[in-house]
């Protein structure tokens, strides 16, 4: 699981080699990452042999040049809005800070029902005909389209309208009326960018999707803050520039769909119309989505409903470092996610175990030195980064930081479960999941405030993963753990020791604590990891990821 929509990974028992196969690469390219997705899916070896070295290393050669690509787009992304959270709960302060966070969670909460499962749909209707049949293409992305624009429209009108009720009779706050209500023109212009940056996907190209949804949209709405504030807009200026922004990523998708796909532009080329087909497929596909999304961000509307609007702000900001890890499990789940449905389709159940394991032993190894600094350090990070208002924050941390780094901890499940056609069994639970969530705020947050809605939603992310796991073992006899974890394990247990010695020294800046904190995490991790001995495939790993990087061949 995680925060992006998108978010769970996994892998098999036998160890890999800790000899590396010599091999030479090209410099990577999405192109040549979708030509291994090709060769993978037709020169695999009979199911049942043995899992050579050389296909493991040509799987996390593919693991490592895709999950550079997301990772990367992903990680700027997440960057450049928690860049703009920052220059908000500055500009704001608590209180306005957490009426704006009410609205921005109702309209992430609302915009994952509007798409309707197109942003799938699309996917799952286009890319079989690209390239040879236009007018299915033209179709269905024209389609999507437009079903997406008439149910963002739709329900942003009647959120619209809906505001004083919710504003005055829910949150108790009329204030939150004119904020509610400015956040619903962007319901049209939010829906739509996600089923177009899903659009460019179908290219097989994920780049053109980072560019428009995961880095131009953030950029936009943190330079359109700024600007605004230059000329006296507080509040009003952030949730303009919330909705403009959204505009701009949505013209910039449009435009790389019109090169992408100039067949749907072409008045030469008739559409294939798949409506009933498309909305049958696309709406049980966004249930699991839709229960991920709503446990993830209806703590904070528990919280606004609950206690103050200055609490609000303050579980915002904080809420916004564990929730990041989620962003490393999702760079892996986008690329892994087309690899584990080529494997299963052909039955590599070897192959496809092993990247289970490997995929979510690195999800757990890049999610452990941060998840260290939020537990030896988590008021001065959340005073560092947000201010001295918010520094109360700083207790939920380590609380939100169990739930990512179980979540992180488990890999990629869910895309296992869906991609091997059990996405009815991951819907089930993720809505139980939900309930549990929903019971256990009504429970925890009128008796302990903000620290309920953290341990609530700790829980709930944590059991739904774990089970998530046992539910793909059973099934699919699939298990991601192995002995290789323990280095790991080993790694950070030496880093939290070291941690330990030096939050005993009397240091009072929190920046130096925080600082500290951070190359200690990091430092002691990496050196007790290498100490051990990396394995082929992290070896090999680092060799690719780093090769990106650089820009450079790997070999």
């Amino acid at each position: 699981m995680n925060d992006s929509t998108d978010n769970f990974e996994i892998i098999t028992t036998d160890p890999v080699s800790s000899e590396l196969v010599p091999w030479t690469q090209p410099a990577v390219t999405e192109e040549a990452v979708q030509e291994s997705f090709a060769g993978a899916a037709v020169s695999t070896p009979l199911a049942g042999a043995d899992v050579s070295s050389s296909e493991k290393s040509s799987d996390v050669r593919q693991m490592a040049a895709g999950a550079g690509i997301a990772l990367g787009g992903k990680l700027v992304g997440r960057g450049v809005r928690l860049v703009g959270d920052i220059v908000l709960a500055h500009i704001l302060g608590p209180a306005s800070f957490g009426l704006y966070a009410i609205g921005w969670t109702i309209t992430k909460i609302l915009t994952v029902l509007t798409p309707l499962g197109l942003d799938a749909g699309v996917i799952r209707f286009a890319s079989p005909s690209w390239g040879h049949d236009h007018g299915r293409v033209k179709g269905a992305i024209s389609q999507s389209l437009q079903f997406s624009l008439i149910s963002g429209f739709l329900l942003g009108v009647g959120f619209f309208f809906l505001a004083p009720w919710l504003g005055e009779n829910v949150f108790h706050q009329s204030s939150l009326v004119l904020v509610f209500r400015c956040f619903a023109f962007a319901f049209p212009l939010v829906t739509c960018l996600k089923v177009a940056a899903a659009t460019t996907r179908v290219s097989k190209r994920m780049k053109y999707s980072a560019y428009a949804e995961d880095i131009g949209q953030p950029a936009a709405a943190l330079l359109l803050i700024v600007v605004l504030y230059l000329y006296g807009w507080k509040l009003e200026g952030a949730l303009l520039a919330f909705v403009l922004s959204f505009g701009f990523g949505l013209i910039l998708a449009i435009l790389y769909i019109r090169t992408l796909f100039p067949e749907v532009v072409s008045k030469n080329i008739k559409p294939v119309l798949q409506g009933r087909e498309l909305v049958l497929f696309s709406l049980p596909a966004s249930m699991s989505v839709m229960f991920g999304i709503l446990l993830l961000w209806m703590d904070r509307l528990f919280v606004g409903y609950f206690c103050s609007a200055s609490d609000a702000g303050i579980y915002h900001a904080a809420s916004q470092l564990p929730v990041a890890l989620g962003v490393i499990l999702s760079g892996f789940g986008a690329i892994v996610g087309p690899m584990i449905a080529g494997l299963y389709h052909h039955g590599k159940n070897e192959r496809l175990e092993e990247l289970y394991r490997v995929s979510t032993k690195w999800a757990l190894y890049l999610s452990l030195p941060p998840f260290l600094v939020m537990c030896f350090a988590p008021h001065d990070a959340v005073t560092v980064i947000f201010g001295k208002p918010y520094a109360l924050g700083g207790m939920l941390l380590p609380v939100l930081g169990i739930g990512q780094i179980i979540n992180s901890g488990t890999g990629p499940v869910g895309a296992l479960l869906v991609m091997t056609g059990h996405q009815n069994e991951l819907s089930i639970l993720s809505g139980i999941t939900f309930l549990a969530n929903v019971g256990l705020a009504f429970l925890l947050v009128p008796r302990f405030g903000v620290l309920g809605a953290a341990v609530g939603t700790a829980v709930s992310v944590g059991i739904l993963c774990l089970v998530s796991v046992i539910l793909a073992g059973r099934i699919l006899k699939l298990w991601p753990y192995d002995w290789r974890y323990l280095k790991g394990l080993v790694a950070a247990g030496a880093a939290a020791m070291v941690l330990l010695l030096f939050r005993q020294l009397p240091i009072s800046s929190p920046y130096f604590v925080l600082l500290g904190a951070i190359v200690i995490s990091v430092v002691v991790f990496v050196a007790v990891l290498v100490s051990q001995g990396l394995d082929g495939e992290d070896r090999e790993f680092l060799h690719m990821i780093l090769a990106r990087a650089l820009h450079r061949p790997a070999g």
